[in-house]
């Protein structure tokens, strides 16, 4: 199964999903994004993706990292807002009969500067996020590995 989730910066801070009381057990942040379904590509499911949990419109810009979990593969991907609502996702994990038991999810705002002493998912990512501030970026797509 591959997931693709987008890393979406704006004014020092950067949109995450917080999950409480899940299979994880506390609290904890995601990037926004989810499964790529059958025969789309996984730049397009972030972009499905982020609307569905945020309720904003984005355009990917690039791939920055790859990695394996769970026999998967994940892409991240960077993306800009064009439009929406922030915290109006109205996905099935949003807003699905499920909550109770599956947790909840909240679209949040994160100073970036927090991003390495809060538990963020996958962590690698995380900290590719908060260095690209001081230095731009990876250039191209790294692996991460999420497996670990």
């Amino acid at each position: 199964m591959a997931r693709a989730a987008a890393l979406i910066v704006n004014d020092g801070q950067v949109a995450l999903i917080e999950r409480r009381g899940s299979r994880r057990g506390a609290l904890y942040y995601l990037f926004p994004g989810g499964r790529v379904e059958d025969s789309e590509p996984p730049d397009a499911a972030a972009v499905r993706e982020v609307e569905e949990e945020l309720g904003l419109r984005v355009a990917v810009d690039r791939l920055v990292a790859r990695g394996a979990y769970k026999g998967g593969v994940q892409y991240y991907f960077t993306a800009h807002i064009l439009g929406g609502l922030f915290g109006a996702g109205r996905g099935p994990e949003m807003v699905g009969p499920n909550a109770p038991d599956a947790g909840t999810y909240a679209a949040v705002w994160i100073p970036i500067g927090d991003l390495l002493r809060l538990p963020v998912y996958p962590p690698e990512v995380a900290a590719l996020v908060a260095c690209a501030v001081d230095e731009g970026g990876p250039h191209k797509a790294v692996a991460v590995d999420n497996d670990g």
